[in-house]
């Protein structure tokens, strides 16, 4: 049990409770007696009434069960036998110690490099709200605000100078206002960090044991929100990324306990100068498709669709829109309510010579635009080709390519690190995930 601290978010339990330790020092003297409460911070409602603490020496301590909600307030008074303890008039005993702004609810942590740490440096409407707080990298609880990755004083390892916006707050906010709960968020995520420094099987995965340490601190966590991959885009990494992140999630989960993961798929990127980049680029993006698709519990949003700041960081508008994605998508598949998943391929069947059906998993009332297929492409026996036209009905898309399909054929739809401005997305405007050598059956 963790001892209560301002603006602490403990993680509720299957049954909706949190415990929790209160203690402190007090001036010994004879017949002392101090008592605690829990204080529903709106309203001033009695939560938990005066309960007697535990002495030893000068020292006093309580253990609290408190019930999901809040934000509380705990307070602790000296009585030193003033009053009979059944007339419960402490309120006018002297306060040796408050606590303010503590919550039940779900705790989740931020991890991955840059676009989860967030690096963006424009404006945006993106404010703190009193129930979302963090658990920053000098080991305190505060509001959370941004940035969320970084602190002038860190005794973690993933504090980050360059961060800026992130999607960690809107996504916050937005289950804090759908659930009704407090929102506690754990800053672990490190601009430019590879898979490696997550994976507890590697020779130094420094951030997988920050990571660890800010858990152990906090005391438990509903789940992760995840962004990575854009280092592992070149020859070596792109083709395993795969199986490399299936190996640190087990890793994950053998440790903490099973827990869902909503992860992003990688981002746009201006720089043209590997070769074969494109192609890294669209390893990686499906690489995490197939995690969504493979893995149980993980869930994918796109965000190649968004502005940047900079040749591939996310402006700031943009993780507003990522964080709200994150959380719907939390939302419905997690929690069972209203929301939405991004539209992701099942399979792709050739329909003539020149035109094959995508389906996706889910029901999706897909929308194109101007049925372009700009960002489409099918590869065959001849090569690579564009798709010149794509339709929509329900849940199918039909898609016209450029010249007839030869052989063994694969589809690839905004694989590339440019992508086109405008996505096939569903009604609600989520956008189809980015798919690689999708199978043409």
């Amino acid at each position: 049990m963790k001892n209560l601290c301002d603006f602490m978010i403990l993680q509720r339990n299957a049954d909706g409770f949190a415990k929790a330790e209160f203690c402190g020092e007090f001036e010994e003297k004879e017949n002392a007696l101090i008592v605690a409460r829990v204080i529903r911070e709106d309203d001033n409602m009695m939560i938990i009434p005066w309960q007697e603490c535990e002495l030893d020496g000068n020292k006093w301590h309580i253990s609290l069960n408190l019930p999901q909600g809040g934000l509380y307030r705990i307070e602790a008074r000296q009585a030193d036998g003033i009053f009979n303890q059944y007339e419960n008039r402490y309120d006018w005993c002297k306060i040796i110690k408050n606590v303010f702004h503590v919550g039940v609810g779900d705790v989740f942590v931020m991890a991955g490099q840059s676009n989860m740490s967030g690096y963006g440096k424009d404006p945006a409407f993106d404010p703190p709200q009193l129930g979302v707080h963090l658990f920053n990298n000098n080991g305190e609880w505060v509001i959370a605000t941004h940035p969320l990755g970084t602190t002038p004083i860190s005794i973690y390892p993933n504090n980050d100078e360059r961060s800026g916006t992130s999607p960690g707050l809107s996504f916050g906010r937005m289950m804090s206002n759908r659930l009704h709960i407090p929102v506690g968020l754990i800053s672990a995520a490190l601009g430019g960090s590879s898979l490696e420094s997550w994976n507890p099987a590697e020779e130094d995965p420094y951030l997988f044991e920050s990571m660890k340490a800010k858990i152990d601190e906090v005391g438990g966590f509903a789940g992760m929100i995840w962004s990575q991959g854009c280092n592992e885009t070149n020859e070596e990494e792109a083709p395993t990324y795969f199986e490399k992140f299936k190996e640190a999630l087990g890793l994950w989960r053998k440790e903490f306990g099973h827990f869902p993961v909503v992860s992003c798929q990688c981002n746009r990127h201006a720089s043209k100068e590997e070769e074969n980049g494109d192609v890294y680029w669209g390893l990686v993006r499906e690489a995490q498709r197939q995690a969504s698709i493979q893995l149980d519990d993980v869930y994918l949003v796109p965000m190649n669709d968004l502005t940047t700041c900079d040749g591939i960081h996310n402006a700031s508008s943009s993780y507003v829109v990522v964080g709200e994605r994150i959380a719907n998508t939390m939302l419905h598949s997690v929690y069972g309510q209203s929301g939405s998943l991004a539209p992701s391929i099942k399979k792709i069947t050739k329909l003539d010579k020149t035109t094959i059906v995508a389906e996706f998993f889910n029901e999706h009332y897909l929308r194109t635009m101007d049925d372009l297929a700009h960002g489409m492409n099918i590869e065959d026996e001849e090569g690579l080709m564009n798709c010149t036209k794509v339709t929509a009905y329900n849940s199918k898309l039909t898609i016209t390519a450029e010249r007839e399909i030869k052989g063994k054929a694969k589809f690839h739809a905004y694989w590339m690190r440019e992508v086109p401005p405008f996505l096939v997305r569903d009604v609600y405007g989520m956008p189809m995930l980015s798919c690689y050598n999708v199978p043409i059956e």
